[in-house]
C-alpha cells in the first residue's frame, strides 16, 4: 500500500484548517462592520429627530438629539447644528464652544466667516450677561425679505449644492463654495483624505478562501491523472499477460478517492471566498459615510437673516 493515502489525509486537514482559519479571522471584521451600520442607522434616526424639532423651535429637545447623533458618528456637522441650537436656545457660552469646535474640525468652512461674526456676537451677548434668553419660536413667514439685488459674484454652477461643508483633508468640488465667495490668491486645495475601507477585510479572506479552492482543484486534477495512469497501467498489464498487481489497483482507488474530496474541497472553498467578496463590497457600499454630503438649509425666524437660522442637511 503506498503511502499515498496518509499524505493526501494530512494535505486535507491542512487545507480544511485553513479554511476553518479564515472563516474565523473574518469573523471580528464582520462584527465590526454590522456595528457600524447600526451606528449609522441609529444616528440617522437621531439627526432626523433633531431637524424636526429645530424647525419646530423646540430647540432643547434638538439638542439632545444632535448630541445622540455625534456620539454614534463624529460628524462635523452635528457640531455645528449644536452650536445652531444652542445659540436659537439662547445659550451662549455653548453656542460659542460648539462653533469654535466646529471650525477646528473644519478649519476651511466655506461659511467660515460668518460662523466668526456669530461667534462675535455670541461673546459680546456674554459680556452683557445675556446667557439665558430664549428668542421665539420659529415661523415660516420671514419678516426681513431678501434683498432686491442678491450678490451674483461667482455664483456656483447651474445642477451643484451651494454651500457644501467640505471636511478637513479633502478638496472642495465644484460649486462647494458659497455665492459671493472667491478662494484667496494662492490658495491650494489640500490633498484628499484617505477613508477607511471595512469591507477590505473580507475581500482579503474571500481571496484566500477562493485561492485555497482553485489548489485544490488543481490538486484534484493531479489525482485524476493518477487515477487514470493507474488504469492504463492494469490494462497494459493485461494485455501483456503479466500478473496482476493489487497496489496498482489500491493506488488508483486511493486517487480516484483523493480526486473527489479535493474537488469537493474546492467547490465550497471557491464559493465561500465569493461570498465573503461579495459581502465585502456590500459592506464598503453600506459604509462609504465618512465623507457625509451636507448642505445649508435655512430657517426662517422673525428678526435674523435668512442665513442666521441654518442648519445643515446631512445626507446618509
Amino acid at each position: 500500500m503506498s503511502a499515498w493515502p496518509r499524505r493526501a489525509s494530512t494535505i486535507v486537514l491542512g487545507a480544511a484548517l485553513l479554511f476553518v482559519f479564515v472563516s474565523v479571522g473574518a469573523a471580528p471584521a464582520w462584527s465590526q462592520a454590522k456595528e457600524t451600520a447600526d451606528n449609522k442607522a441609529a444616528a440617522k434616526e437621531h439627526y432626523q429627530r433633531g431637524t424636526s424639532f429645530y424647525d419646530l423651535g423646540r430647540y432643547d429637545d434638538a439638542i439632545k438629539e444632535f448630541e445622540a447623533a455625534y456620539q454614534l458618528k463624529n460628524d462635523p456637522a452635528f457640531l455645528y447644528n449644536l452650536a445652531q441650537s444652542y445659540r436659537q436656545a439662547g445659550k451662549h457660552e455653548q453656542a460659542v464652544h460648539f462653533y469654535k469646535t466646529y471650525l477646528r474640525y473644519v478649519p476651511k468652512a466655506p461659511n467660515k466667516a460668518d460662523i466668526e461674526e456669530k461667534i462675535k456676537a455670541e461673546e459680546q451677548l456674554l459680556a452683557q450677561g445675556g446667557g439665558g434668553t430664549t428668542p421665539p419660536p420659529v415661523t415660516t413667514t420671514p419678516t426681513n425679505p431678501p434683498p432686491a439685488n442678491p450678490p451674483t459674484t461667482n455664483p456656483p454652477p447651474e445642477g451643484t449644492e451651494p454651500n457644501v461643508v467640505v471636511p478637513p483633508g479633502s478638496t472642495p468640488p465644484p460649486g462647494a463654495m458659497p455665492p459671493g465667495y472667491a478662494p484667496p490668491p494662492g490658495y491650494v486645495p489640500p490633498a484628499t483624505a484617505t477613508t477607511t475601507d471595512p469591507g477590505r477585510k473580507f475581500r482579503i479572506a474571500g481571496l484566500a478562501s477562493a485561492g485555497a479552492g482553485a489548489v485544490m482543484w488543481v490538486i484534484g486534477i493531479v489525482e485524476w491523472r493518477r487515477a487514470v495512469k493507474a488504469s492504463s497501467d492494469i490494462e497494459d498489464a493485461a494485455v501483456a499477460g503479466e500478473a496482476f498487481d493489487p497496489a496498482v489497483q489500491s493506488r488508483g482507488k486511493s486517487a480516484e478517492t483523493a480526486q473527489w474530496v479535493f474537488y469537493g474541497l474546492g467547490a465550497l472553498a471557491v464559493g465561500a471566498g465569493a461570498g465573503l467578496w461579495f459581502y465585502g463590497q456590500h459592506v464598503t457600499a453600506a459604509s462609504e459615510t465618512t465623507t457625509w454630503r451636507v448642505s445649508v438649509a435655512p430657517v426662517v425666524a422673525p428678526g435674523q437673516s435668512t442665513f442666521g437660522g441654518a442648519t445643515l442637511r446631512i445626507v446618509f
